[in-house]
């Protein structure tokens, strides 16, 4: 079942509303990682439909974020990259014409890279053709996996027989050589999570200006862990970096404040047309668990937004979170009016990293989430 989009939906998808909310419920939370539908109704989360056009909140900011990125020639110089046969460079080659990209397309191609075949001679002709043609970038690469294309695509796992926790990416195969072919497409969450850090780092620091900021941000790979306590319950959360904020302190250049601006989400593998319902609630616990780290400071006669970059493989998105200024209250006993009180969640995505298009997209987004991050000021 997927996460509902309205307070209507969510009622009747949930009939036994409120005895599971965070009032009455009285099982213990397992980790974020673990979450499914049952979180998803006890945290009141409404979830909508993603949309490719960019969010309303980043909207002040999207003039100087297109002006940004017309302007930098590295900007620019990745996007015509991106129209060529990039994925036919050595990486020696991609350090020569990717630029300050070099670490993004590197990290890219091996997510984007295709499993070797079952049939070592078939394999052999493959290499054979391919290092006849040399490693020449043309204007009219071969079509790369998307979500339209690649008949095989998106992968499957295997047939499940057992499931041993509701996470996703649990399961025993029915077929051993099924479980290998998965393996080899569903590239490691270590992957995809170098490939987009690379990503938001490189586009991050072509944004430095010569004054000061208020907070200078930086992205991280290093993992946040958010402890969560939800009434009576608690629960843990570990995101896979972030956006933080960095100072000098003590002789070293090193974090200044335990604020994650803006968390990283990503996965192996999942159905690009549509997140299953386990990833959706695991999203929703790392926006809970940032938002509980200003909880007890919110403006009560506000909401509170907060942003989420989740990638899995090639695939892009923006997830932004809704607080109401009573949702502090909520997590704090259980307390809320009788209509309720919920999180909406929603996507600016799924963008695919390998399409121009996309890319350019990816890079309006990432200088409008810097812009608006930076402006909100320093967080204790």
């Amino acid at each position: 079942m997927p996460t509902p989009s309205t307070r209507q939906e969510f009622k009747s998808s949930f009939d036994s509303w409120p005895r599971e909310s965070l009032a009455t419920r009285e099982d213990p939370l397992g980790p974020g990682s673990s979450w499914d539908i049952r979180e998803i109704e006890t945290f009141q989360i409404l979830r909508k439909p993603p949309k490719r056009r960019l969010p309303l909140l980043l909207g002040p900011y999207i003039v100087d974020a297109t002006a940004w990125i017309e302007e930098s020639e590295d900007m620019q110089s990745a996007i015509r990259l991106s129209e060529q046969n990039w994925r036919n460079c050595t990486h020696q080659q991609l350090g020569e014409r990717a630029g300050k990209f070099a670490s993004f397309f590197t990290f890219l191609a091996q997510v984007l890279e295709n499993p070797l075949d079952s049939d070592p001679r078939r394999e052999l002709r493959i290499q054979h053709s391919a290092n006849s043609a040399g490693p020449v970038l043309s204007s009219s690469p071969p079509q790369p996996p998307s979500r339209s294309s690649l008949p095989s695509s998106p992968i499957q796992p295997p047939n499940k027989k057992i499931r041993q926790a509701r996470s996703s990416e649990s399961y025993f195969p029915s077929d051993q050589s099924d479980q290998s072919t998965y393996d080899h497409r569903a590239k490691s969450e270590i992957t995809t999570n170098a490939c987009v850090y690379e990503l938001l780092r490189c586009v991050t620091e072509l944004l430095r200006r010569q004054t000061e900021p208020s907070v200078y941000l930086e992205w991280s790979i290093t993992h946040d862990t958010f402890t969560v306590d939800a009434g009576a319950l608690k629960y843990s959360t570990t995101n896979d970096g972030g956006l933080i904020h960095k100072a000098h302190r003590g002789g070293y250049w090193q974090r200044a404040s335990k604020y994650s601006y803006c968390s990283i989400e990503s996965k192996s593998w999942y159905d690009v047309d549509e997140k299953p319902t386990s990833v959706q609630a695991q999203e929703a616990a790392h926006l809970i668990g940032m938002f509980s780290q200003g909880a007890p400071r919110s403006n009560p006669q506000h909401e509170t937004i907060l942003p989420l970059v989740s990638t899995a493989q090639n695939i892009f998105s923006l997830v932004l979170g809704r607080f109401p200024a009573d949702y502090a209250r909520y997590l704090q006993d259980g307390y809320q009016c009788e209509d309720g009180v919920f999180v909406e969640i929603e996507e600016c995505g799924m963008f695919e990293l390998q399409e121009p298009s996309d890319l350019r997209s990816i890079f309006t987004i990432i200088v409008a989430l810097h812009l608006w991050l930076q402006s909100i000021g320093p967080k204790v």
